[in-house]
């Protein structure tokens, strides 16, 4: 299966293709390999969420602990 096109939209059609794609991959993994593949892909996600120069504090939650990022000083 190939990787899916998104659109600039972003909509509810391009989640099912990101999911369909994602299931197809983890379907020949382990659950380890699995969790391990989703949280290399959340930590790229984080590291260009904290990059961006504009956003807002960014809130995150792991089980018990609740860790709150600041943005960055203008």
């Amino acid at each position: 299966m190939d990787k899916p096109v998104v659109s600039s939209r972003f909509d509810l059609d391009d989640i099912r293709k990101i999911r369909d794609y994602n299931s197809f991959r983890h379907s020949s993994m382990t659950r380890a390999e699995i969790v391990a593949d989703t949280h290399e892909g959340a930590a790229s996600l984080l590291q260009a969420l904290l990059n961006n120069p504009k956003r807002k504090p960014i809130t995150i939650l792991s089980g018990d602990h609740k860790t709150v990022v600041e943005a960055p000083a203008s």
